[in-house]
């Protein structure tokens, strides 16, 4: 049968792929953003969250502050690829969304895998193309496999197992082939990332699994994230092929406005095996950024005859006002 050798949660915001002393430039891009939720899980506007916050985070904004915060967060993603590379994975199984890199609202799946014997990845970003002011910073594109057109492998096999045995278990899966050169479109940057950050040059086979969070109205609740989660062990273990499988939760924590409260809630959860804390999260605050959560329920859920390793975790507020991203990264053993 085939066998989950490690569980890994990584966050793939364009901040990992950058230095901290650009990531206040992310910032600019903020005050034009359409996707901040505060806190509370309403949509804001910049100027509403700086009346709300005043310059609550300007320390946590400092240059210096952010720099060290870079340096924490490169070292975690480091500590990340040496454990996958010494897991010797056959195959990796990423669970991630898409933002408008291969799906659209012609068609949005609940849930989706890729099937396909190779991954072209997408050299669009989400609505077309980055902000002006974000392109080229950092080398955020190549970071995200989205410099040019890639070609990944796929696993068709174990892709066309897990459709089978999803659908046997009551889940309504969108199965996807052929990607295809249509202006752009691709393999996105949930998945890019995972490809250009925690493997070498030589590509280990690699499973998109497509779980929608931030579109409505569509997006899968929580206790229905953890059902998926046991649901892929399963299939996992009815495999017939002796396969080592990385499973892997691409995306989170809590952005655009960083959410520590939240976060805290999620990681305590994670670390205690806290099925009903996991099934439970308010579903009200699981909107834009912070929607991404539900890929962590996903593998944890898949991981819980298994205890995390250690996981690292990066409030990072890129703004006085709050907005920024809840960098975290993890290891099921």
């Amino acid at each position: 049968m085939a066998r989950i050798v490690m569980g890994v949660g990584m966050s793939h915001s364009p901040m990992v792929l950058s230095d901290g002393d650009v990531w206040p430039r992310f910032g600019e891009v903020d005050r034009r953003s359409s996707l901040l939720v505060n806190t509370a899980g309403r949509p804001v506007t910049f100027d509403e969250l700086e009346r709300e916050n005043g310059a609550r985070y300007a320390s946590e904004a400092a240059a210096e502050h952010l720099v060290s915060q870079s340096q924490q967060m490169r070292e975690a993603v480091g500590r990340l690829k040496c454990e996958l590379a010494d897991a010797r994975p056959d195959v990796v199984v990423v669970i991630g969304d898409d933002q408008m890199e291969l799906l659209d609202y012609s068609n949005m799946p609940a849930l989706a895998v890729f099937y396909g014997d190779e991954l072209v990845s997408c050299t669009r970003a989400r609505f077309g193309s980055y902000d002006r002011t974000t392109r080229g910073i950092g080398g955020i594109f190549a970071g995200m496999g989205m410099d040019d057109r890639h070609v990944w492998p796929g696993h068709q096999q174990l892709a066309l197992h897990l459709i089978g045995s999803l659908l046997e278990a009551g889940f309504d899966v969108g199965a996807m082939r052929d990607v295809g050169d249509r202006n752009g479109k691709g393999i996105g940057h949930a998945f890019g990332v995972i490809e250009t950050q925690l493997m070498e040059d030589e590509k280990i086979p690699l499973v998109p699994v497509f779980v929608n969070g931030y579109w409505p109205p569509n997006q899968l609740p929580p206790t229905r994230c953890y059902d998926l989660g046991r649901a892929l062990r399963r299939a996992l273990e009815e495999m017939p092929d002796d396969l080592r499988v990385a499973l892997v939760a691409s995306g989170g924590l809590s952005h655009f406005v960083t959410d520590e409260r939240l976060d805290h809630q999620v990681l305590a959860a994670l670390r205690a095996g806290d099925e009903q804390g996991l099934r439970g999260l308010p579903v009200h605050l699981l909107n834009s950024g912070n929607s991404e959560i539900r890929n962590w329920v996903t593998v944890a859920a898949a991981c819980e005859d298994r205890r995390m390793a250690w996981d690292e975790y990066i409030p990072v507020y890129r703004t006085p006002v709050g907005t920024g991203c809840g960098l975290a990264f993890a290891r099921w053993s």
